[in-house]
């Protein structure tokens, strides 16, 4: 009797530290479990907070990357160089980031790019303002150059109007023209069938301002159907950069002063009955022309 006593009281000993001990061990699942739900909840919030960390820093990098597409210059190296930096940033974005080790990575690199973003911004902010210089100083002094190129063009436009008038004054001119028939005894005759000679008279003003000494004087004598009568050598003269037939020539001595010149022609059949024009030149230049009627 009293043996089964004592074995009911081991088992009820037994049965006693079986509960305390699930006891415990249901404490401990507890709040094991309890323990892996916050984990599992700070886990999430830490991911969920690097996965926003991260989607800011992608969405920052991506903005510097369309600045850096903004810049505008025509300095090749620094468009390598900016070509560059968004290489890096493509590579930067292709990193999913989702612990602290990377996110810090991320803003390491972001700040890096900014400050170099920077510097090509004050560059080409640079660049710009001394082109914008060197376009105010090249249109000044295309202002200048045009400015230049009037003045120049004034200039040789009264060269040219004071070569004209030089040219004027310098230019003799006879007047009191006159044609004179003879006939071979030298008698001045008025029918063209008795005519064996021609002479021009004129006189040739004074000039002081053209140039003394010898000079040629080309006559030519055109009948009323424009052919030029003829010397027996064909003397030519120029007249504005053309070669012309000249009826006949004398060389005089001019001394700036009234100077009274007769030019002959012999007769050789050529001249006719109608209206005769008498032109004469110096130097390829008309001095004077009359016309006459011949019967």
């Amino acid at each position: 009797m009293t043996e089964n006593k004592s074995r009911t009281g081991v088992l009820y000993g037994v049965l006693g530290l079986l509960v305390v001990v699930l006891g415990v061990s249901v404490y401990m699942l507890l709040d094991t479990r309890k323990n892996l739900t916050l984990v599992s909840q700070d886990l999430a919030e830490k991911t969920a907070y690097f996965r926003t960390e991260r989607d800011s820093l992608e969405g920052e990098l991506r903005n510097i990357y369309y600045r850096y597409d903004s810049l505008e210059t025509d300095n090749v190296q620094i468009q390598k160089e900016m070509k560059l930096q968004q290489d890096k940033i493509e590579k930067l974005i292709a990193i999913q980031a989702d612990d602290a080790y990377k996110i810090k990575m991320y803003r390491r690199e972001m700040e890096t790019l900014r400050s170099v973003l920077r510097s090509y911004i004050v560059q080409i902010d640079s660049l710009n303002l001394k082109n914008q210089e060197l376009m105010a100083e090249n249109k000044q002094l295309r202002n200048v150059e045009r400015q230049l190129t009037t003045e120049k063009e004034r200039l040789q436009q009264d060269k040219d109007q004071l070569e004209e008038i030089k040219d004027l004054a310098t230019t003799l001119q006879a007047t009191e023209i006159n044609l004179v028939l003879m006939n071979k005894r030298d008698r001045e005759v008025r029918r063209v069938r008795s005519a064996e000679k021609v002479r021009v008279d004129f006189m040739l003003r004074a000039n002081k301002v053209a140039p003394a000494g010898e000079t040629t004087i080309y006559l030519r004598i055109i009948r009323p159907d424009e052919v030029v009568l003829g010397s027996p050598d064909m003397e030519m003269v120029e007249v504005g950069g053309e070669m012309i037939p000249a009826t006949a020539s004398r060389i005089v001595f001019y001394e700036n002063t009234d100077l009274p010149v007769s030019i002959f022609w012999t007769n050789d059949g050529e001249i006719v009955p109608g209206t005769h024009r008498v032109e004469l030149y110096v130097n390829g230049k008309s001095i004077g022309s009359a016309e006459f009627i011949l019967d």
